[in-house]
């Protein structure tokens, strides 16, 4: 009886010290649930951060990952729509299914840009009808979406509802802070971005933007587009381009060559190796190659 009795106290403790798994679709997801949850879980990213988080795969591998999660966290605003409903099917994990106690999509606590009005179809290119999900430059919006992290953690694990919401706290403060520091750094030029992912970084910022070179979200830019747009951006008095490794080299230097604009090429999200391996270091390269 004692052995009995010994063997369910050690069962208790191990699941009273259990931590909560979070399945992250994008490092920056894992580092805003890591800060809320800290030591009460146990954080993994799908993505390495080096994958366009639009044509992602439903691998093998993060089908098993979120077949024994507690927890998925995505972006959202149907950033993920190509993949990961399909990886959430193929998983069979009730508790993380859209709409379920374990499944929070970022997006959802903040206020979108761009959302589209009108009608809405494949013919517009890839347009996501509840607005722009590349707000993971923006942290002050980074900070604020932190309250679905906390909701859907205390949603599994309620014992440490203040827990996260102190942290919660604590990390809108810690991204306000980083806003302040990028806003005293930050040189205001005119800008231009390939695709529509950096807008959320322009508008915290307040740098005046031109606009894509992408005519169509996702289709590339006809030579038609690509050179009266450079010649927009000349007249505008552009100052540079930004756009992600994932942009077509060609029509790039096609766009310099017309305008005489450089192309700043840095990630939109966190890379898990390099010089933007947290929301403070990508926010920080950013600056430094504006200069």
């Amino acid at each position: 009886m004692n052995k009995v009795i010994s063997l369910l106290v050690i069962l208790l403790s191990v699941n009273a010290f259990a931590k909560v798994k979070v399945v992250a679709t994008l490092p920056d997801v894992a580092e805003v649930v890591k800060a809320i949850g800290q030591d009460k879980v146990e954080v993994s990213s799908l993505l390495q951060g080096g994958t366009d988080p639009h044509f992602a795969d439903a691998r093998p591998d993060y089908i098993l990952k979120v077949n024994r999660a507690d927890v998925v966290c995505a972006m959202g605003l149907d950033l993920e729509i190509g993949w990961l409903p399909k990886v959430l099917e193929k998983a069979a994990n009730s508790k993380v299914q859209s709409g379920g106690p374990g499944f929070c999509e970022l997006g959802q606590a903040i206020k979108p840009l761009a959302v589209p009005t009108g009608v809405i179809n494949r013919s517009l290119g890839d347009v996501h009808p509840h607005g722009n999900p590349h707000f993971a430059l923006d942290p002050v919006k980074l900070g604020e979406s932190g309250v679905e992290v906390v909701r859907v953690l205390t949603a599994v694990d309620a014992k440490n509802a203040e827990f996260y919401q102190k942290n919660y706290e604590a990390f809108k403060k810690q991204m306000a802070a980083l806003h302040s520091e990028i806003q005293g750094k930050i040189k205001k030029v005119k800008v231009m971005e390939y695709h529509k992912e950096f807008t959320y970084f322009f508008e915290s910022y307040g740098l005046e933007s031109l606009g894509s070179l992408e005519e169509k979200p996702g289709m590339p830019p006809s030579a038609t587009r690509i050179a009266q747009v450079a010649k927009d951006a000349k007249a505008g008095k552009v100052q540079m381009l930004f756009a992600t490794a994932s942009a077509p080299h060609q029509t790039l230097e096609r766009f310099t060559e017309l305008s005489g604009i450089p192309v700043i090429v840095v990630p939109s999200y966190i890379q898990q190796k390099g010089d933007a391996n947290s929301i403070e270091a990508l926010q920080n390269l950013i600056v430094k190659s504006m200069k």
